[in-house]
């Protein structure tokens, strides 16, 4: 897989922030700090990860580098993530602009909010179910061991 160090990704821009070495990299995993991974061509990149302390966020990319999916995780024991977000995005066609947006918001006892909004109109629906959250928890990754986290279906 290819995978390139920055201090963040810059959504907006959509792009890497200043490029890091791996070893820059590193030591920023090993602090705690702010670090992003960018998986796959710099040019076109399918995904994003983002470090900072107990926070982990995962974005990944359409073939126009929108963020079409979001998971949040966070650290809630040591060296175990937990999914507690998941955002899903639908756009106005080669556009940017957002038509809808779905987020699921896990608790570790299974319950699970669903927001969901349109746009332009705004319309706001929110639902709440429980789930089997057990595929929800990850091992906080060693450096450079991505995989895991990639993974969109979840």
């Amino acid at each position: 897989m290819d995978i390139h160090y920055s201090d963040g990704w810059f959504r907006a821009k959509k792009r890497p922030g200043e490029l890091w070495t791996p070893e820059q990299a590193r030591d920023a995993y090993s602090h705690r700090k702010l670090y992003a991974v960018v998986a796959g061509p710099l040019t076109r990149p399918h995904a994003f990860i983002e470090f900072n302390k107990d926070y982990v966020g995962v974005g990944f990319l359409d073939k126009f580098l929108r963020g079409y999916l979001s998971y949040s995780f966070e650290e809630v024991e040591p060296g175990r993530l937990f999914l507690t977000m998941a955002t899903h995005r639908e756009f106005d066609g080669d556009y940017d602009q957002v038509k809808k947006g779905t987020t699921y918001v896990f608790k570790q006892n299974g319950n699970v909010v669903t927001l969901t909004e349109e746009f332009p109109n705004g319309d706001k629906t929110r639902g709440e179910t429980s789930a089997d959250v057990s595929g929800n928890w990850e091992n906080y990754p060693a450096f450079g061991e991505y995989d895991s986290l990639l993974r969109t279906e979840r």
